[in-house]
């Protein structure tokens, strides 16, 4: 199925971004390079796309989101791009009390994994102490091994605390602080 026109929708609401990206080979990321500066790099062994504004990073994508993962990481773009988040303020609130490096790990069939990534992906733009990585265990299964993945989606918080990622968000965000204050 092809997503082409979906995504040209999308692309226009899409701007000021600055999209790094080795091994895409989708192409998604020249479908959004009207108004975005895409930069591709070589010498990797796998494909990634870094979403970046004004020089911060907000995420990174390992791997080339397909199926289920394409939707949030499209409406991250958007949010990214124009600064809005679906969060309400307690939300919002709870978001700026998570610090650090927060991985979930996806795979394009997941029917639960869009949940947990619109989520996540929104945590970033209203809380630059977050890292955020989204990797697809299915191209990169030597990260899901390393982190025990059996059951997706999977949230791992600064390389220690795992927590099931199928949870309603709130629950997400209560696992989320509770595990930061413990670092």
């Amino acid at each position: 199925m092809s997503y082409d026109n979906i995504i040209s929708q999308y692309a226009k609401f899409v701007k000021g971004l600055t999209l790094e990206h080795c091994k895409e080979e989708e192409e998604l990321v020249y479908k959004l390079s009207n108004e975005n500066n895409v930069i591709e790099k070589d010498g990797c062994d796998k494909p990634y796309i870094k979403v970046l504004k004004n020089d911060r990073v907000y995420f990174i994508y390992y791997g080339v989101p397909t199926s289920n993962e394409l939707w949030p990481f499209l409406n991250a773009l958007i949010r990214v791009s124009n600064n809005v988040v679906q969060l309400d303020e307690k939300e919002r609130s709870e978001a700026m009390k998570i610090k650090g490096n927060i991985k979930l790990f996806v795979t394009p069939d997941c029917t639960k994994c869009p949940i947990a990534a619109e989520l996540l992906y929104q945590l970033p733009v209203i809380n630059e102490n977050i890292n955020l990585e989204i990797i697809d265990v299915t191209e990169y299964e030597d990260l899901g091994k390393k982190y025990r993945v059996l059951n997706v989606p999977k949230i791992v918080l600064n390389d220690s605390a795992e927590i099931p990622g199928g949870f309603p968000p709130h629950i997400i965000l209560k696992m989320l602080i509770k595990s930061s204050e413990k670092q």
